[in-house]
């Protein structure tokens, strides 16, 4: 076999890994081009040339990526390349050439050689299409860096629990994570195979007596997915016997996005419920968290993984097809971004409350001494107002926030039925007959519903108590007569009404009213109060006009467990005005 022969058969075998190989003379640039498909040539160059670099230089500009092209212009030129690489040895540089708009990613692997006499050295570049490879190298890396984050995710919206049940709807089965030392003093009877047995036995032998009956309630399958019908998750609140003394714990039930388990999240709130300060939790982690951060995080729309250093982020959504949390965007600065979009799409009346907040040092400050940090603010969204909630964590590695933003139109909505039930026709009987307003009985239903509410450790939206009591009523009705009194109670009226147009007013009393004070009442009371404050100074000595002593109170949550202790701070603090005024 002749040497040009065998020179071919090798040319052909190496163009079976390589769409294209160049062989190029060192010293004078001159170039010869093979390929196994004659009509293939990536760099758009000649069979055979005298200035292989030129004409790479030249040709690489039409075809190369743009930000690849250096690698062509300057990298590659003999100059570079002889300085570069040592005899007989090889380079591997990846670019990308633009073919049909889109960018390919193609690898250029480069040897120098050296055939024996000083002026023959020589290059020989090999070109390949590694589109698939770098695709699938690329898609890989993000898939590892997701799941980094979501495991961040993960142990930070875990680490806020004692312990996190994961059970089985249709066999009971179920496992424990994270159990920390106040819930293992509690000595509860596991056998890993029935959870509502097993958690049915343990409420019977631990949970407070008057709490009892409610909790056993619920430790059915069929009474837990009846409380999950039409939502992703439900919350409750008892207390347990731990170490000899009953302590509060909040339970948390979401339903996994395969509907075939439970998390059950069980975490001590006494410490919030009495201003303590000590939590012991020792995490046990034995499984992915993938499943418990999808399932914690259905609630949002949308959570943001923010660096706390330097404010890069990801956010990420829930897939409603696949149930996996997938990134939806990122970006270099969220507190920026943050800012900007909050002056489009955020309602005026709460926009400076949220840009306070959203400043990374205020988020540091309020995360320094609890857990999570929640706030509810509206957007106007096509010239709607949506109510939104955001509630924002620290990682468990510390290095970054966890801000979730939750719809939450729904809720406002009930709260707002509930306000229009409060006006239906039933409530002719709930109406104080002289004044107009609600009375004794209304008040006495409302208190109800939202002592209820607390004891069920639902949620409640932010309100306050404004007690008021009429001064000199008795003298009035002596002096005068009842009549005279009856418009003096309603002129006080007529003025409690006035000052706080959106609260509902109960007369609840001869000369006593109650304020229910919500929504944006509630943002303004400070101000609504003082304002109702002054009218009051001014009515003093004029014939008729209604002089009131007032006190307010506002509704603390994990703190006040009875309606009747917010009633009574504004009690107290109505008497103490009723003193000023009389002096």
């Amino acid at each position: 076999m002749t040497e040009n022969a065998m020179f071919n058969k090798i040319i052909k075998a190496l163009l079976t890994d390589y769409s294209s190989i160049y062989y190029v003379d060192a010293r004078t640039g001159g170039y010869t081009w093979f390929s196994g498909n004659p009509e293939f040539n990536s760099l758009n160059i000649e069979r055979n040339g005298e200035d292989f670099f030129a004409s790479m230089k030249r040709d690489a500009e039409q075809v190369v990526f743009p930000e690849d092209l250096h690698i062509f212009t300057g990298d590659l030129q003999k100059e570079n390349l002889m300085a570069a690489m040592k005899d007989e040895t090889i380079q591997h540089v990846e670019y990308r050439l633009v073919i049909d708009g889109k960018p390919v990613w193609h690898a250029l692997r480069i040897i120098k050689g050296l055939s024996g006499s000083d002026d023959d050295d020589y290059f020989i570049l090999g070109v390949k299409n590694i589109d698939k490879q770098v695709k699938a190298r690329i898609s890989a890396e993000k898939t590892r860096r997701d799941k980094e984050i979501l495991n961040h995710i993960a142990e930070s919206l875990a680490e806020d629990y004692e312990t996190i049940y994961y059970i089985d709807v249709n066999t009971g089965a179920y496992s424990d994570f994270s159990p920390n030392e106040s819930y293992t003093a509690m000595n509860i009877e596991e056998n890993w195979t029935d959870f509502f047995s097993d958690t049915l036995k343990n409420a019977e032998k631990l949970v407070h007596p008057d709490d009892r009956d409610f909790a056993m309630s619920l430790y059915s399958r069929d009474a837990l997915l009846q409380k999950l019908e039409g939502r992703n998750s439900f919350s409750y609140r008892y207390r347990v016997m731990v170490n000899g003394e009953y302590r509060y714990f909040a339970f948390y039930v979401l339903r996994t996005m395969d509907d075939t388990h439970l998390v059950l999240c069980v975490k001590d709130v006494s410490t919030e419920m009495t201003a303590e300060t000590q939590r012991i939790r020792n995490q046990k982690v034995s499984i992915t968290y993938s499943q418990i951060a999808e399932s914690l995080a259905a609630k949002y729309d949308v959570i943001y993984y923010v660096n706390t250093e330097d404010g890069r982020y990801a956010g990420f959504v829930l897939n409603p097809i696949y149930g996996k949390l997938e990134m939806q965007e990122e970006g270099d600065d969220f507190f920026t971004e943050a800012d900007r979009n909050m002056k489009r799409i955020v309602h005026h009346r709460d926009r400076e409350r949220v840009r306070t907040a959203l400043q990374k040092d205020s988020l540091i400050s309020a995360l320094s001494h609890r857990k999570q940090f929640s706030m509810d603010y509206r957007l106007v969204v096509d010239g709607e107002i949506k109510y939104t909630r955001l509630s924002a964590t620290r990682s468990s590695d510390r290095e970054h926030f966890i801000i979730g933003v939750e719809n939450i139109d729904d809720e406002v909505q009930k709260e707002k039925e509930f306000q229009k039930a409060l006006n239906s026709e039933k409530e002719l009987a709930r109406r104080d007959g002289l004044t107009g307003v609600k009375n004794k009985t209304a008040f006495s239903e409302l208190e109800h519903s939202i002592q209820n509410n607390i004891n069920s450790g639902l949620d409640y939206l932010p309100f306050a108590l404004v007690v008021c009591d009429i001064n000199g009523l008795k003298e009035i009705n002596d002096t005068e007569g009842h009549v005279t009194g009856d418009e003096y109670i309603k002129a006080s009226s007529q003025l409690i009404s006035d000052s706080f147009k959106n609260s509902p007013v109960f007369r609840i009393g001869g000369d006593e009213f109650v304020v229910f004070v919500r929504g944006d009442d509630f943002t303004e009371r400070y101000n609504l109060l003082e304002k109702f404050k002054k009218v009051v100074a001014g009515n003093i000595g004029k014939k008729g006009a209604p002089v009131i002593a007032s006190g307010m109170a506002e509704f603390v949550p994990g703190k006040d467990h009875a309606m009747s202790e917010i009633f009574q701070r504004a009690d107290t603090q109505m008497y103490a005005d009723k003193r000023r005024l009389k002096e």
